[in-house]
Formats: C-alpha cells, sequence, structure tokens
C-alpha cells in the first residue's frame, strides 16, 4: 500500500473508534475487512493510528475553532499537513481516490494556514493532555512538565530484558545483533537492553522464542531491582497480571527466592504459567483459595496496582482520551483498598512494594500517605517517579516497612 492509502484507512479506523469502538476491535475489524493489507501494512496503519491519536488535540484545534465535528478525516488531514507534508504533495492527497469526498474549498483554506492556527492553540492542547489533569500533572512533575508531555508526544523506544536463568547481557547483544536486532546497554540497569534497530523482527527471534529476553519498559525493569528485593526471601507478586515483575524477579535473583504470584483475575494465568515455563524461572502460583493460607507471610509484597496508566501514554494514548475523574475516583478507591489487602499477607519486618504506572499522585503518593496516617505500624522507606527523561514509562514507586 502506498502511504497515502495507509492514511485513508486510518481515516476509517479513527471514526470508528470516535463512534465508541474500542480501538484494537476497530483496528482488527478494518484489517478483517481488508485482507489485501500485509503485515508491514497492518503494522504501519497501527503505527499511525496511534500517532494520531497521541496528537489527536492539536490536530483537532485548526477545525475545532472552525465548528468542525471531530472525525477521522480531519484529524488524518492536519497530521499529513503538519506532520508529512514533506512525504506528499498536494496533489498526491487531492487525486487519492480512498480520500472521499475531496479535500473542498474551506478545508484547504485551514490546511494552509494550519501552522499558524496551532500557535493559537492552549496549553493542554498544544501538548495534548486532558485539561481536567494540567494541575494534577503540574503539581507531580514540577519543572519537568513540559519535557515530559513533549516526550510523550513520540513513540515510546523498546526495551528487552534479558533472562538470567538463560543468558547473559553481553551474550542476548550479541545474539540478539546475529538475528538483525541491534540494542546498546542501559546505564541504569545490568538487565536491560535499549532497542536501536529491528524492532520487527524480535518476537520471531530464537532468543525471544527461548524465553532468553523479554519485551519490557525500562521503568517497569527498574522497579523490580529495589534492594530489598533479595536473594531468600519469600516474595509475593500481587495483581501479578500475566507475570512481568515476578518473571524479572526471577530472572535478576536467578531462581533464588520463593515466588508467589497471584492476581484476582484467573484468566491471566494461562499466559502467566506459559511465560514461567518459557523463562525458567520457579513460580508458585496461587488462587484466591489459597490466598488465605499465607497472612502474615511473606517478607516483601509487591503490588502493581491497576491504575489510569498516565505513564504509559506514549504505547497506549487512547487511554488519556477515556480517563474522567470518577473514573479517577473508581480507581483510587480500588488501589487504596489492594494496599490494605495486600498488607495483610506480610510478616513483621517486611516491605511492600507499591507500584502504579501513573504520574499522578492520587495514585501514589496520596495512597501511600493515607496508608500511612492510618496505620502507625508502617514506615516509608523510599518513593520515587520514574518517566521519560530518567528512565521510560512514567512509573510512581514507594517502599513501606512494617514493624510492631
Amino acid at each position: 500500500m502506498q502511504e497515502i492509502s495507509r492514511a485513508a484507512a486510518a481515516i476509517n479506523i479513527l471514526d470508528d473508534y470516535l463512534k465508541g469502538y474500542p480501538l484494537e476491535k476497530a483496528l482488527k475489524q478494518w484489517f478483517k475487512k481488508n485482507r489485501f493489507a500485509g503485515s508491514n501494512d497492518r503494522r504501519n496503519i497501527r503505527d499511525l493510528v496511534f500517532d494520531i491519536l497521541r496528537k489527536r488535540l492539536i490536530l483537532y484545534y485548526p477545525f475545532q475553532i472552525n465548528e468542525y465535528v471531530e472525525n477521522g478525516r480531519i484529524l488524518v488531514l492536519s497530521y499529513l499537513f503538519l506532520y508529512k507534508k514533506g512525504f506528499f504533495s498536494l496533489e498526491d492527497i487531492k487525486e487519492n481516490k480512498y480520500l472521499s469526498p475531496p479535500i473542498n474549498n474551506n478545508e484547504l483554506i485551514i490546511l494552509n494556514n494550519i501552522n499558524r492556527l496551532v500557535k493559537k492553540a492552549p496549553k493542554n492542547i498544544s501538548l495534548n493532555y486532558p485539561e481536567f489533569l494540567e494541575e494534577k500533572l503540574s503539581q507531580s512533575l514540577g519543572n519537568n512538565f513540559n519535557a515530559i508531555m513533549e516526550l510523550f508526544l513520540k513513540r515510546a523506544p523498546v526495551y528487552l530484558r534479558i533472562n538470567q536463568n538463560k543468558i547473559n547481557l553481553k551474550e542476548a547483544k550479541i545474539k540478539l545483533e546475529n538475528q538483525g536486532i541491534f540494542s546498546e546497554i542501559c546505564p541504569s540497569s545490568n538487565y536491560a537492553l535499549k532497542v536501536i534497530s529491528g524492532e520487527k523482527l524480535i518476537k520471531n527471534s530464537s532468543s525471544y522464542q527461548l524465553g532468553e529476553v523479554e519485551l519490557q519498559d525500562l521503568s517497569s525493569q527498574l522497579t523490580t531491582e529495589l534492594i530489598q528485593i533479595s536473594s531468600g526471601k519469600k516474595i509475593l507478586d500481587f495483581c501479578a497480571g500475566s507475570g512481568g515483575k515476578a518473571l524479572a524477579i526471577a530472572s535478576r535473583l536467578r531462581n533464588k527466592v520463593d515466588i508467589f504470584a497471584y492476581d484476582l483475575n484467573n484468566l491471566k494465568y494461562k499466559n502467566l504459567i506459559y511465560r514461567t515455563n518459557k523463562a525458567g524461572a520457579n513460580i508458585t502460583i496461587i488462587d484466591s483459595n489459597q490466598l488465605i493460607k499465607y497472612k502474615n507471610f511473606f517478607d516483601i509484597v509487591f503490588v502493581d496496582a491497576p491504575c489510569s496508566g498516565t505513564g504509559t501514554w506514549r504505547r497506549d494514548p487512547k487511554i488519556k482520551w477515556e480517563l474522567n475523574d470518577q473514573k479517577l475516583t473508581l480507581l483510587t478507591k480500588n488501589q487504596y483498598s489492594i494496599v490494605k489487602q495486600a498488607c495483610s499477607y506480610l510478616k513483621n519486618g517486611g516491605f511492600l512494594i507499591y507500584v502504579v504506572c501513573s504520574l499522578l499522585e492520587d495514585e501514589g503518593d496520596l495512597i501511600i500517605r493515607k496508608y500511612l496516617l492510618h496505620h502507625k505500624n508502617y514506615s516509608k522507606v523510599k518513593s520515587g517517579i520514574f518517566h521519560p527523561i530518567n528512565a521510560s514509562d512514567g512509573f510512581y514507586f514507594s517502599v513501606l516497612k512494617i514493624t510492631e
């Protein structure tokens, strides 16, 4: 497919999304109806749709101030004129039969003046974040606020975590290079590789297939490298999901640790079991009926709580347009409840490690402060935030210690 035809495909997908279809469903429906699109086309169309959603507000703005209703067509046209004008001529756009109806005079006037128009956009529109989050994000990020919002407009880098139960960092890097996947070692981690080129080859590589490397963001990896997580401990990965954190810990400590994994959603266990076996990790999976036996048992409970995902906007831009105050309130209530439940499985002297892929204090420090206020036998050992300036995705972490 030509680039301009991929842009036309993005219009249809975005239209379905704006009508309320889940984005993944809209993508799958288009791919199913248009089987002529090869794997490379599908990947590029998906990347295009995601990039447009990262920049959604500024793309709509020139048409919004001219009282247009938002749709896929104007988002794509704005994107082409703002970010791809060097790749297409106006004639390419006018003559493409899939961009129907043709551009009219009113649209053309807006597009020809688009660079001047976007300079007038309010801050939240030019940086593409929901207006109701401005104060919250500003409080959390301080002087880094603008810079991080700018970085969130770009695609996230791809990181790999090496599996020390199967391979070391240097061997993994060389083996990947022999398969066309080039990377660099991350100075902040002993186990992370930042992919420079060849990311499309990762999932079919022997390194990935054999469980020698896993896809995992740098910030996510760093939350499992805290010094409290050490050999010989009994560790519970609460809210384990598909086991990314548990697998990282098993790798870093070379299985010299007793790791238990629990998630309220039993459907996630199938993928967790598969990944555990592929990685050669020693992880005991427990369900809700078994969990009750482990009160006051663990040295560490690791909680990667469900959250707004504000730290992952580069990877999943749709979620920033689906969040509102009501959803945030429900999330914070659930997070506090999870922390209370998780702490009941800690033994005296144990550590709670609380993590969210969020940059909002509501989901991070405020949850911890509230818990400490009502539980005087806990103290905070350490807390911090990872973000694209000092790591990659946005993550809050806090370490609490329980004492009698």
